[in-house]
């Protein structure tokens, strides 16, 4: 296998997990659409496209939680010095968010310990 050819396998791995059609992507790269189907047909393949996924979800995660810390800093700024109409908004929007993600913060910490008891194990 040559550099050229794992150059190519990790651009498909690259356009096929960010959503791109097989035939698309292999037509971007300067693959033949036989030869792309034939590299996505492999396991490895795959698991490196689901690695891919994992690193793009990762990464989008990390700035939902950047934004999500800015936007609950400013629902506090506004409980603190908005008008009183703004700060019931700000309140309501407040609360209605702690529930779900207390309940998430909760399932995490149950698999968590689940999945360490199971390497224990």
């Amino acid at each position: 296998m040559t550099a050229t050819s794992d150059n190519s396998k990790e651009l498909l791995a690259v356009a096929v997990a960010s959503g791109k059609a097989i035939k698309d992507a292999a037509v971007e790269i300067g693959l033949s659409v036989s030869r792309a189907y034939h590299i996505t047909a492999s396991d490895e393949f795959r698991y490196r496209v689901a690695d891919i996924r994992r690193e793009i979800l990762d990464a989008a995660v990390g700035r939902l939680n950047e934004a999500a810390t800015k936007a609950v800093s400013a629902l506090v700024s506004i409980l603190d010095t908005g008008e009183d109409k703004d700060k019931i908004v700000a309140a309501k929007a407040i609360l209605s968010s702690l529930g779900p993600i207390s309940e998430l913060a909760e399932l995490r910490a149950r698999l968590d310990r689940l999945e360490r008891s199971r390497r224990v194990a």
